[in-house]
């Protein structure tokens, strides 16, 4: 039988919006395990991207965030002072990271249960009794998280996100993207551009969609609509769904019309980003193409992925990944 508690604390630094969407799968499992649980969410160091742009569909999971609240952001200082959360207590604190000053501040905050991975787990109440967290993924960090507090291991296989999109979202998607033709999402961008596999790469694989009578569908990002123009030049059927007048009309757009989006497309391709997790939260099939980090720790929770990583041709520069491997991806997810 699953244990009960009160409430829980997660402590994070803060999420941008692939962090974010990276850890939805452990919110989720969190609160479903524990459904009768008050869970608050702490971005101890920053601002999180669940009290912002994802904040309508992570409200089924967590009850209260709390944000940019200088918890681990100086921790030698704050050592020695007042905690600004010395006046609560927490049945359990779930530590995230895994710096050890950080940690030893959080731990500061009360509580009956501490659990943290740093330093080999050598500040936590509750310990597995193997686990490689050099050989582990995020995911399977946080997953163990909850496992060792109700002594139940998840089954993975059975997993699917269980979002609180709202159906507009998905109308307004279905309108932009309607049934019928074969849709392949490409997102070229990424927050850092040392993962950026080269623009050229992405518009020969779209034209090489369009010669098999697929409809190629580019996410670009806010920071990237000089873009669009780019690809219009080369790829002349290319639908950019968020940059349609609908879109942008609507209202709506942001991450979770993203996410919507993908639910009309067959496969999708994307650098190591926010996008590809929104692509793997959405539910589309994913091919990720790794280059600058390791996608045994970072690689998105997508239904179906297959991961193109520089490495194997020869370092972390993406632009090693040749084009054909990409392409059979695409095939072989079909």
């Amino acid at each position: 039988m699953t244990k009960t508690y009160k409430n829980i604390l997660v402590y994070s630094g803060g999420e941008a919006i692939g962090d974010a969407l990276y850890k939805i799968k452990f919110v989720q499992n969190l609160k479903e395990t524990f459904p009768n649980t008050h869970i608050t969410w702490l971005a101890g160091q920053g601002k999180t991207e669940y009290n912002h742009s994802l904040k309508p569909i992570i409200s089924n999971f967590i009850n209260q965030i709390i944000e940019d609240k200088k918890i681990g952001h100086s921790p030698i200082k704050e050592f020695f002072n007042k905690s600004p959360m010395a006046n609560k207590f927490f049945d359990v604190i779930i530590d995230t990271q895994t710096v050890v000053l950080p940690t030893l501040i959080v731990k500061k905050i009360k509580h009956n249960i501490f659990i943290s991975s740093t330093a080999n787990w050598f500040f936590s109440d509750l310990k597995p009794k193997t686990f490689s967290i050099k050989n582990s993924s995020l995911d399977q960090r946080l997953q163990l998280f909850i496992e060792l507090l109700s002594n139940k291991t998840n089954n993975d296989d059975k997993f699917s996100y269980n979002l609180n999109i709202n159906k507009k979202y998905y109308i307004l998607a279905k309108s932009i993207l309607p049934e019928g033709p074969t849709y392949i999402g490409i997102s070229p961008g990424a927050g850092d551009n040392s993962k950026k596999w080269p623009l050229e790469k992405f518009i020969e694989l779209a034209n090489k969609q369009v010669s098999k009578n697929r409809i190629p569908v580019f996410f670009i990002g806010p920071k990237e609509e000089f873009l669009i123009e780019k690809i219009k030049n080369k790829v002349s059927s290319a639908i950019f769904p968020e940059w349609t007048n609908k879109a942008v009309s609507s209202g709506l757009k942001g991450p979770i019309l993203a996410i919507a989006l993908t639910k009309q497309l067959k496969v999708a391709v994307a650098n190591d980003s926010g996008t590809g997790h929104m692509f793997a939260v959405g539910g589309t099939k994913l091919v990720s193409l790794f280059s600058k980090h390791n996608p045994t720790k970072y690689a998105p929770n997508a239904i179906k992925l297959l991961i193109i990583d520089s490495k194997k041709y020869g370092g972390k520069d993406p632009n090693l990944i040749p084009l054909e491997p990409v392409v059979k991806s695409i095939e072989k997810l079909l």
